[in-house]
C-alpha cells in the first residue's frame, strides 16, 4: 500500500469552517481557559492555607484558655460559662475542618476539635467545678 505525500503537506488539520465559527481566537481563547484554571487552583490552595492558619488559632487560642481554666478554680456557673464557650469553638474549629482536604492534618484538627468538645461538655456538666 502507498501512502500518499499529499495528505502530510497540510499539518494544520483545523478545517476553515472551525476558524470561521470561533474566530481566529482558538489559542487565546485556550489559553484564557488555562490561566483560569490556574488562578482557581491558586485562590483554592490559599482558601486552604486560611482555613489551617484559622485552626491553628483557634486551637491555641484553647488550649491555652484550658491551662488557665485547670490551675483556676471553678464554680458552677463559670463552668458551665466557659464550658459552653468551649464547645462553640470546638463545633467551629469541626466545620472548618470538614472543609479540608482528607488527609493527617484534616484528622489532627478534627480530633481536636473533638477533645475540646469533650472537654467542653464536661465543664458545663460541673466535672471540673469545685
Amino acid at each position: 500500500m502507498k501512502v500518499d505525500s499529499k495528505i502530510f503537506s497540510n499539518l494544520n488539520f483545523i478545517t476553515p469552517e472551525a476558524l470561521s465559527k470561533q474566530g481566529n481566537k482558538i489559542f487565546e481563547d485556550y489559553l484564557k481557559s488555562a490561566l483560569l484554571e490556574l488562578e482557581r487552583a491558586e485562590l483554592l490552595k490559599e482558601e486552604e492555607r486560611e482555613k489551617i492558619k484559622f485552626l491553628q488559632d483557634k486551637l491555641s487560642f484553647s488550649l491555652d484558655l484550658m491551662d488557665k481554666i485547670a490551675k483556676t478554680p471553678l464554680n458552677q456557673a463559670t463552668s458551665s460559662t466557659v464550658g459552653d464557650f468551649l464547645l462553640a469553638q470546638a463545633l467551629e474549629m469541626e466545620k472548618v475542618a470538614e472543609t479540608l482536604p482528607d488527609g493527617a492534618l484534616k484528622n489532627l484538627f478534627k480530633e481536636s476539635a473533638l477533645y475540646l468538645g469533650i472537654e467542653a461538655e464536661k465543664l458545663r456538666q460541673g466535672y471540673y467545678a469545685s
